[in-house]
């Protein structure tokens, strides 16, 4: 009975040194877990108030970039409206967006220079060719509105449908290429709404291209042309290359006044040079 009883109270003693334990733990991970929120605070409030003190005003707009179609200070003018913040509460994707919206202006790369100031790397859009009255192409052939485009002028005119300014900038590449050995230079490609082509040289000629095989045809025209109609470009004006064995010819008429006169289409076969 004796045994028993010195057991029981051994049991309940080491019953009493367990809560102690468990109690002690529990305090060390609550100071523990304390300390940590101090120090997160801590480093809270800091850095808010590091970044209230670094995040001054602008104070200076600098722009880079070769401008022919953008000015610098537009530029200037269009960046301080968006500029609602310091140094580095500034939104500079929002900028960057802003400015690419234009249309003369292809790429813009903001950036921060401390302690104050914005540098702007503005790259302009190049354009390729003309689209109707008020706008133009750039390399991608993407279609870009500007009030006018007359200041293109020296461009050539790509004109079609909506939606196919890619497919005639691929064709405008592809047949400026092949016209590039017999110096032949676009001045204007046309695709009407029936899929037919029309393409206007700077040497004044005119040629009707027709629907489809496009590179195909200019190849049978560029044949002919070295054979026969190179040295009679004054006296032609169109030509019709829609015809698989050769092209048609629309003679000039010379007459006492200044009056061209169109006479009646003549097939010329390749290798064969026509005569009026």
């Amino acid at each position: 009975m004796k045994e028993n009883s010195l057991q029981c109270r051994g049991a309940k003693r080491q019953g009493e040194r367990l809560p102690l334990r468990e109690r002690l733990r529990w305090l060390t991970r609550s100071l523990s877990m304390m300390a940590l929120v101090s120090i997160l605070v801590g480093l809270l409030w800091g850095g808010d108030q590091l970044f209230q003190k670094l995040d001054v005003p602008i104070g200076v707009i600098a722009v880079k970039g070769q401008f022919t179609h953008v000015d610098q200070g537009d530029v200037q003018v269009m960046v301080e409206p968006l500029i609602n913040g310091g140094i580095l509460s500034l939104s500079l994707g929002s900028i960057r967006h802003q400015l690419e919206l234009h249309p003369w202006i292809d790429e813009a790369v903001v950036s921060r220079q401390w302690p104050g100031g914005l540098v702007i790397k503005v790259v302009e859009e190049v354009p390729i060719a003309r689209w109707g009255d008020s706008g133009f192409l750039n390399s991608r052939g993407e279609m870009l509105e500007i009030e006018d485009n007359s200041i293109l002028v020296h461009l050539p005119l790509l004109q079609g449908e909506v939606h196919t300014e890619r497919s005639l900038m691929k064709a405008y590449r592809e047949v400026a290429q092949l016209l590039q050995p017999s110096d032949l230079k676009i001045v204007s490609l046309r695709r009407d709404v029936r899929g037919a082509w029309w393409l206007s040289l700077e040497n004044g000629l005119e040629l009707v291209i027709g629907r489809g095989q496009v590179l195909e045809k200019m190849r049978r025209f560029l044949v002919v042309w070295e054979l026969a109609l190179k040295t009679q470009v004054e006296r032609i004006a169109r030509v019709d290359i829609r015809y698989d064995n050769g092209v048609a010819v629309q003679w000039l008429a010379k007459t006492a006044v200044i009056e061209q006169k169109m006479i009646p289409a003549l097939i010329v076969e390749p290798g064969f040079p026509g005569q009026a």
